[in-house]
């Protein structure tokens, strides 16, 4: 990462966590706006923190809508961290409204993919790589809060970046089962690029774009169909927090398979086995060579 982009972390997360000494026994309260940034952050803070994500687990980050608690969680948090790049459009009116700041964590970090607006693919986190970047950030962000158990911090987020190379490792296995005529990937909305882009497979097309709310033409489910035939994907793919009725409709006017469902803006739930981050991402990958012919 170049030192341009990390002298900008630390700026953003300087401005959002104000650096005071804590109590050995005094653990923080962070607060998340989605399930994957509250895992990170768990692995991160390790016994010093306490940590809560505003969207609950299967809950849709580009479409929550908040409940008036969360106000207060945000006003009576140490650190406040959200995705950013337009991931969640209710966020900033929240935090303004409590008079908080928050560190968006993926802000400062380099994006791919823009849409026809030139909108940023906010799924950074989507490939391992890109995960241990939010670590990072996560990582200075609790020790501005916390200093007295920064290297704490900064050995937690060391640890869990080891197993994010082993895990990056244990998936590019996994989808190197697929044969090359079936590396074509369809979903319901447009947050696997990075995934696909770094484990060698091809975005043949989605039901809609980076958000979750933007709602499908005609024209476009007509046109995904052709696509579907044009590439012969065999299998394509809903989300765990989208309504599978297009994607079903679709997978039949294609004659082909919906899969199993695959995990991206949330965690699953407690005892899936996609619980946490490494869960999401091992299920993910499993799902997708068992129904590309991997």
């Amino acid at each position: 990462m170049s030192a341009a982009i990390v002298a900008g972390m630390l700026a953003a997360v300087t401005a959002a966590c104000g650096a005071t000494s804590r109590a050995d026994t005094e653990r923080l309260d962070v607060v998340t706006s989605m399930s994957v940034l509250a895992d990170f952050a768990e692995n991160v803070a390790g016994e010093h923190a306490d940590v809560t994500s505003l969207v609950p687990v299967g809950g849709d980050p580009h479409v929550y809508e908040p409940v008036p608690s969360d106000s207060r969680r945000i006003t009576d948090a140490d650190v406040v961290l959200h995705n950013g790049l337009g991931l969640e459009p209710w966020f900033a009116s929240l935090v303004s409204g409590s008079g908080r700041e928050a560190v968006a964590v993926a802000d400062a970090l380099p994006t791919g993919a823009v849409d026809g607006d030139g909108k940023p693919d906010p799924h950074l986190w989507m490939v391992p790589p890109r995960a241990a970047a939010y670590v990072e950030v996560i990582a200075d962000a609790l020790a501005a809060a916390d200093p007295d158990h920064a290297d704490d911090y900064a050995r937690n987020a060391g640890t869990y970046r080891a197993e994010l190379d082993d895990l990056d490792a244990e998936v590019a296995a996994t989808l190197a089962t697929i044969p090359p005529q079936n590396r074509t990937l369809v979903t319901s909305h447009d947050a696997y690029s990075y995934f696909a882009d770094h484990y060698g497979l091809e975005v043949v097309g989605t039901v809609v774009g980076f958000t979750t709310e933007e709602e499908p033409s005609a024209g476009t489910v007509s046109r995904l169909v052709d696509q579907i035939r044009v590439h012969s994907v065999p299998t394509i793919f809903v989300e765990t927090t989208v309504n599978p009725d297009v994607i079903e409709r679709i997978a039949r006017d294609a004659g082909v398979a919906v899969g199993r469902p695959l995990y991206g803006d949330s965690l699953g739930e407690e005892g899936s086995g996609a619980d946490t981050y490494a869960g999401m991402l091992r299920a993910n990958a499993q799902a997708l060579a068992e129904g590309l012919g991997g």
